[in-house]
């Protein structure tokens, strides 16, 4: 478990926590995407409610809103997805479903809010769509932050290297087959 060094407010703490974490992963979130990630878990760290949420139909609900309820409404469900690809992926095989299926409907959520937004809000909105599994990994190095053991399952692991390329999940893959190899037992002949 990694030291927590504490900070004066919630926002230093998170701030602190994302730049560990981006250490610790090898990623270097450019400034804007950081500082979105940073407030995004200030504005979430304490809400229950997601947990309840059914994000596709919050997407399909969102598109027959007027403009400006759809992006209040499509960078809530972008948000939540990001969430629980990063922080709550086990929901996935709760739902049935695999980590995949949250990155790529928060990404369309993204990129949906990016087509309905001015130009610098809507090049943010491209970007924590391009982003969005650096940003996801960055928040599984956190979660692992507070316990090793909440470490991505073998399976999940494996999805999300063969779905999108995740380098935090080979390198999760790397650590576990690599203690499975050194622990297996002699041949016996």
């Amino acid at each position: 478990m990694k030291p927590l060094s504490l900070q004066p407010t919630t926002v230093a703490q998170w701030q602190a926590l994302v730049k560990d974490a981006e250490s610790e992963s090898h990623l270097t979130l450019d400034t804007e995407l950081e500082s979105y990630l940073v407030f995004l878990l200030g504005r979430f760290h304490q809400r229950t409610d997601i947990a309840n949420s059914v994000l596709a139909n919050e997407f399909l609900s969102c598109l027959e809103k007027n403009p400006e309820q759809q992006r209040d409404c499509l960078r809530e469900v972008g948000d939540k997805c990001l969430l629980f690809a990063g922080f709550f992926y086990e929901q996935a095989a709760r739902r049935c479903v695999r980590i995949k299926y949250f990155i790529e409907l928060g990404q369309a959520a993204y990129i949906q809010l990016a087509n309905l937004s001015k130009a610098q809000l809507a090049s943010l909105y491209y970007a924590l769509s391009c982003g969005f599994v650096n940003l996801m990994e960055v928040l599984h190095t956190i979660r692992g932050f507070s316990n090793p053991m909440n470490e991505l399952t073998l399976l999940q692991a494996v999805e999300l290297w063969t779905d999108v390329k995740s380098q935090h999940a080979l390198r999760v893959l790397q650590r576990r087959t690599t203690s499975l190899i050194v622990c297996e037992p002699p041949n016996k002949q």
